[in-house]
């Protein structure tokens, strides 16, 4: 009977801590896509992806790769991830802004961010620059608006389609500082066209800007950030230069289709916490003007719920039109 209970009691540890493995136990049976609405390389969507990847594979335990699906201002992407099984192997990494262009730009939008998506962390932090061709020839946002009120109608300014954030704050720029513009849509890049002369000027995450700026090839007029970019701290703020209202941080979220559930958002969201806390992925980032956030699930829907009013009030302004 002593060797039983022997027996027995050594056996009791493993029992009590099998619930334990198993409540442990991750989610990931295969690999986790991260898609992402740009193509590889553009833009710091598709740079944070790549950044975050493979820290957040350790984490959860299986690979994690980067799915490019560019177009239509990444709807294409937002709507193929929307559309996958809410079982955690499927994300999608973007600006707040392009599912909230899907959901205020269609009087029958195909997305909504409050019912198809569940926000699973604000991901990053960035910072927008407005930079002028060199051919312009104008250093400071008072010599862009004399530039612009001089030419009416003829400068330019590009975006990655209608009714984007990158389109609605190109607009309303050239609204405040008095002179119209042409809206110029591209699927991709485009800043070897500004270099060269063909675009007027850019309003966009300082990201792909910094090596062209550091270099003298480009010129920043101000940042929309509150406070100037450590890379770049003889460049003013928009609110210096006399526009307060036209600042603004953006931000990156990593999603996850509506209906996932709050276990696996939440082992999603610590797995990106994990990422974003690593110093490499972090210095990778900030050469990138970008600050990783990591933050909580209910961050990232509070900033999701402020920047579909943010987006809604710049289109009434921009396009006469509000939801």
């Amino acid at each position: 009977m002593q060797r039983r209970t022997i027996l027995r009691a050594a056996a009791l540890p493993a029992i009590l801590a099998a619930p334990a493995v198993h409540a442990q136990r991750g989610f990931a049976t295969r690999p986790i896509r991260i898609v992402v609405g740009v193509a590889p390389g553009i833009g710091t969507i598709d740079l944070t992806a790549r950044a975050v990847a493979d820290p957040m594979a350790e984490a959860l335990g299986q690979p994690v790769v980067v799915e490019n699906r560019p177009g239509a201002g990444g709807i294409i992407a937002a709507e193929a991830a929307a559309r996958a099984a809410p079982d955690g192997h499927t994300l999608f990494l973007g600006g707040a802004d392009t599912v909230v262009h899907a959901f205020l730009l269609a009087d029958r939008p195909p997305l909504d961010p409050f019912k198809d998506f569940t926000p699973v962390s604000r991901a990053t932090k960035d910072h927008w620059l407005v930079v002028a061709a060199p051919s312009l020839g104008v250093s400071t946002v008072a010599e862009l608006a004399e530039a612009g009120r001089r030419r009416q109608g003829e400068l330019n300014y590009a975006s990655f389609g209608p009714g984007t954030v990158f389109h609605l704050v190109g607009a309303r720029l050239a609204q405040r500082l008095g002179f119209e513009a042409v809206h110029v849509p591209y699927r991709g890049d485009y800043t070897s066209d500004l270099l060269a002369g063909r675009i007027s000027y850019l309003v966009q995450p300082s990201a792909l800007l910094l090596p062209h700026v550091q270099a003298g090839k480009l010129k920043a007029l101000a940042t929309l950030s509150p406070q100037r970019l450590p890379q770049l701290p003889e460049v003013p703020t928009i609110a210096e230069a006399g526009f307060p209202d036209l600042g603004f941080n953006m931000g990156i979220i990593l999603w996850a289709p509506g209906g996932t559930s709050p276990e696996i958002v939440g082992q999603v969201n610590a797995a990106y916490a994990r990422a974003a806390a690593n110093p490499a992925v972090k210095g990778r980032l900030a050469d990138l003007s970008l600050e990783t956030v990591g933050g909580s699930v209910p961050e990232a829907a509070e900033f999701t719920r402020w920047f579909v009013g943010f987006v809604d009030d710049l289109r009434g302004k921009v396009l006469g039109k509000a939801r």
